[in-house]
């Protein structure tokens, strides 16, 4: 492990002054949503695959499966968001910032972060276009299904959506404030890397 205090590589720039300690909880949400989100889709499978054997086998489908997919599957994309993000799994194209950040690490680090605080403005629209229609749904008691059949609420899943923009936005600040600091001192890949080994940033490279 690289020690704290000294320079990576022969670099005269030590890692950035945040201690992974700081974010490990937040880090710790991440990974048990991500897993709820995990075991979701496994009961979803099986639903699914119970509703198939019924509709084919006995000519008796399991109510409301269509409607618990439609539900589910946004429910999965926003819990499991967060995580998606921290680990670099979100699809980019970052040949040029990756270019930049060799060659110029300033403007690579820069243009990076500018584009993760864009990433935090649009995750604050949604959170904020969303709180209405979940209180909404609270209140009123909206329903996904046939009254009378089976139904399922529609608040969790928009609470779901409020939990995952949150989230979200608060990695892609985390990223932000990363590569500020990185801009800021002219670090190279090299030295990201070390900060990387430290548990400073969450994204990992493919």
């Amino acid at each position: 492990m690289i020690n704290p205090t000294t320079p990576a590589e022969g670099q005269g720039v030590p890692r950035l002054p945040v201690s992974w300690r700081g974010w490990l909880s937040f880090e710790f949400l991440l990974s048990a949503l991500n897993s709820i989100g995990t075991l979701w889709i496994f009961a979803l499978m099986v639903v699914i695959s119970v509703d198939v054997i019924g509709r084919t086998a006995f000519n008796s489908p399991l109510p409301g499966v269509l409607e618990l997919v439609r539900l589910s599957i946004v429910g999965i994309v926003f819990i499991q968001l967060g995580h998606t993000l921290r680990a670099g799994r979100i699809t980019r194209a970052d040949n040029l910032i990756h270019a930049l950040q060799r060659k110029l690490p300033r403007l690579g680090f820069g243009m990076q972060a500018l584009f993760e605080l864009a990433g935090t403005g649009v995750f604050v629209v949604l959170f904020r276009a969303s709180l209405p229609l979940f209180l909404r749904s609270w209140a009123s008691g909206e329903y996904a299904g046939i009254e009378g059949y089976i139904t399922y609420p529609i608040w969790p899943v928009r609470l779901i959506i409020l939990i995952g923009s949150a989230c979200a936005g608060v990695q892609f600040l985390l990223f932000a404030i990363r590569d500020l600091v990185a801009a800021w001192r002219g670090q190279s890949p090299s030295a990201v890397e070390a900060n990387l080994s430290e548990g400073v940033a969450y994204r990992t490279e493919d």
